[in-house]
Parts: C-alpha cells; structure tokens; sequence
C-alpha cells in the first residue's frame, strides 16, 4: 500500500518553477530540484515521473497563472483600451523590478524556454504548449484591440492583429530587458513608445 503523500504538490511546482527559470531545463539537475523542492529523489520520480514531466507540470501552471492575470486586465471594461494596455505593461514591468529587488529569477519562463529549447526535437511538445499560450493572447489582444480601433482610440494603420503582435513583443522586451543591467532603466521609455504606437496619428486621417 503506498504512503501518503505529505508534501503540498502545488508548492513543489512552484519550488521547482524558480529553479528552470533561474538555470534553464538542462542546467537544472535533479539534485537542483532536490535542493529547489526540499524532497528526496524518489518522492520527486514517484510523483512527477521524470525531470522533463515535473517541468511540463511548472510550464503549464506558470502560463496559466500568467494567461490568467492578462485576462483581468485586458477584460476591465471600466477602463480605456490603451489604459488597459498601459496597465498590462506596467504590470510586468513592476513584476520584473520586484524580482530584481529580491534576488528572484527575473524574465519569463516561456521566453527563456522557446530560447533554450525551440530546436531541440525531444522538446518540441513544450514548444507546441507555448505556442497556443501565444495564440490565445494574441487573439485576446486583437479582440481588445479591434474594440479601440472601433471607437477611435487605438491607431488603425496597422490591423488589430498585427497590433497585438507587437504588444506582445513589447512584453517579452521587458522581461528579457529586465535582465539586463542597461536596459532595465528603460522600462518606462519602451511602455511609452509602445503607447504612442497605438494610438491614431497622421496615417489615420
């Protein structure tokens, strides 16, 4: 008969979570996630199966935890739809200074995963989860977006699509930017910039 368990799973993933987005997929080793976890080797075999099935487990939990908080915050309908973009970036640019204050692994996990592993074939499912992570976003953007352009507010020079790409674009920058020692200053110039490019301008008229 199996013991029971007397470990809090979801604490584990999180555990583990740091510790791939602090040191990659192959980097980490299992006496990493030993350390990371504060679990045995066999309890973390026993329950996740392997090293590559405990990091599928953090990648989906991470972005869904994401997708989640974009989701409230593109969906305030009490707010603009740049306010709401604004609100959005400087959501993650604060997320990234509040990790670099604290010593926590900074950028994200689904940007630094498709860099470590996008050519490697034996992670191509990992790849293929991102990827529709990607798609819901970006057609949650555009929806919101297309709403802007309706009434003006955003720029429709560029397709509602096309914007949402770059907002997008405009999120990885940050998070890859907050790992920099130069970069990360600019925060506040880059969310600027990306507002002025949504709002209508001379193309419009």
């Amino acid at each position: 008969m199996a013991r029971p368990r007397n470990f809090d799973q979801e604490q584990v993933v999180d555990a583990a979570t740091l510790q791939f987005r602090r040191a990659g997929l192959h980097a980490t080793s299992a006496e990493d996630l030993c350390r990371a976890t504060g679990l045995g080797r066999s309890s973390l075999y026993n329950t996740f199966g392997s090293k590559d099935e405990l990091f599928a487990q953090c990648l989906e939990a991470y972005l869904g935890r994401t997708l989640a908080r974009t989701e409230e915050i593109i969906g305030d309908s009490d707010r603009g739809v740049v306010e709401r973009i604004e609100a959005m970036l400087r959501a993650v640019a604060a997320e990234e200074a509040e990790r670099t204050a604290t010593g926590a692994p900074r950028g994200c996990l689904a940007v630094n995963t498709v860099t470590e592993l996008a050519d490697d074939p034996e992670h191509q499912g990992s790849i293929e989860r991102i990827g529709r992570d990607t798609a819901a976003r970006l057609a949650m953007l555009a929806a919101v977006l297309r709403v802007g352009q309706a009434t003006g507010e955003v720029t429709t020079s560029v397709s509602a699509e096309g914007l949402a790409a770059f907002v997008n674009s405009a999120v990885a920058g940050l998070r890859v930017s907050s790992q920099g020692r130069v970069a990360a200053g600019w925060c506040d110039e880059i969310i600027a910039a990306a507002l002025r490019a949504l709002r209508p301008g001379r193309l419009d008229d």
